[in-house]
């Protein structure tokens, strides 16, 4: 049996901000760094054999502070990246509803294949998510996993990981530094605990 703990990064001045990040790098707040430490006190008896992260800053550093002083190597990947928000990216919802009216409305419908322009679809994630899914299970099949994401590319992974189907992005949310567990076997995964925050609502 493998476990693989999924954790969303620490919030960021943005995210505080309602601005759309996607791919646009930018690193964790104050209360980031503190969320990503109470993450790292609910997990340290937690002995990870290998750590995933994507390749942007804020979830970098989230994964650094979990693993703290382990000599489990992080592994960042852009494949892990967020969707990719294209023109909506380093706006507010308010900001882009008057800028592009019609992709905010567009955007309002929960269609896989809807994109902002020069951005991803729900679709072309939750594929990208799909290989990450396969290789993860091939690769650690009786290990203990962290993986550390972006809110919208993790709600893709956790569909793929558990076999469900694409649409069921749009009913879920994940928190900033939440945690989701999920046991993999030869023959089915389980999800034990989705999106957990109570050590967030604990600390800070």
């Amino acid at each position: 049996m493998g476990v693989i703990y999924l954790i969303r990064h620490g919030e960021t001045e943005w995210n505080s901000q309602g601005r759309i990040q996607g791919h646009t790098d930018i690193g964790l707040s104050e209360i980031g760094r503190s969320q990503a430490v109470s993450t790292a006190k609910r997990l340290e008896n937690i002995k990870f054999d290998a750590a995933y992260s994507s390749d942007l800053t804020r979830t970098k550093d989230t994964a650094k502070v979990i693993l703290g002083n382990s000599s489990t190597p992080l592994q960042a990947t852009e494949t892990l990246r967020e969707y990719h928000k294209g023109v909506f990216e380093g706006l507010t919802v308010e900001e882009y509803s008057q800028k592009y009216p019609d992709l905010y409305e567009a955007s309002l419908v929960n269609d896989l294949d809807f994109s902002p322009t020069d951005g991803e679809s729900a679709r072309q994630v939750n594929d990208r998510m799909a290989k990450f899914s396969d290789e993860i299970k091939s690769k650690h099949d009786s290990d203990t996993v962290l993986v550390v994401g972006h809110g919208g590319a993790l709600r893709c992974l956790v569909t793929n990981l558990l076999s469900l189907p694409p649409e069921f992005i749009f009913k879920l949310v994940t928190n900033n530094c939440s945690i989701t567990v999920i046991h993999t076997y030869p023959d089915n995964t389980v999800l034990h605990l989705y999106n957990d925050s109570s050590h967030i609502k604990k600390d800070n």
